[in-house]
């Protein structure tokens, strides 16, 4: 495992810019992205919220209806990583257990 912080669920988009700003990742699930699933006006609004340190990337997985959004500024996660991020994102939908708390952006 590489020093890549792990991922961790926000819903705001101030949060999920602040995240990528300090090196974390985010998974957003499609059926979290509004009414209309608008997976492109969502990465509109992420690209036009980050601040011109952040280098937005966003990775499409249709088949799970998910999209990892990273800074492509800083390392990004290695393959393990993300496959952990990606089940935990699964067992949430199965289970509905939360991922885990928001973390705290303002410490």
């Amino acid at each position: 495992m590489t020093t890549v912080a792990a991922p961790y669920w926000v819903s705001e988009l101030r949060d999920l810019v602040v995240a990528l700003q300090r090196g974390r990742w985010a998974i957003a699930r499609w059926e979290d992205l509004g009414p209309d699933e608008d997976l492109a006006h969502w990465q509109a609004a992420v690209r036009e919220a980050c601040t011109t340190d952040i280098d937005p990337l966003f990775l499409d997985i249709p088949r799970r209806s998910l999209t990892i959004v990273l800074n492509a500024a800083v390392p990004a996660p290695d393959d393990e990583q993300i496959h952990l991020s990606i089940a935990a994102v699964e067992a949430s939908r199965f289970t509905g257990h939360p991922i885990r708390l928001k973390y705290d952006l303002d410490q």
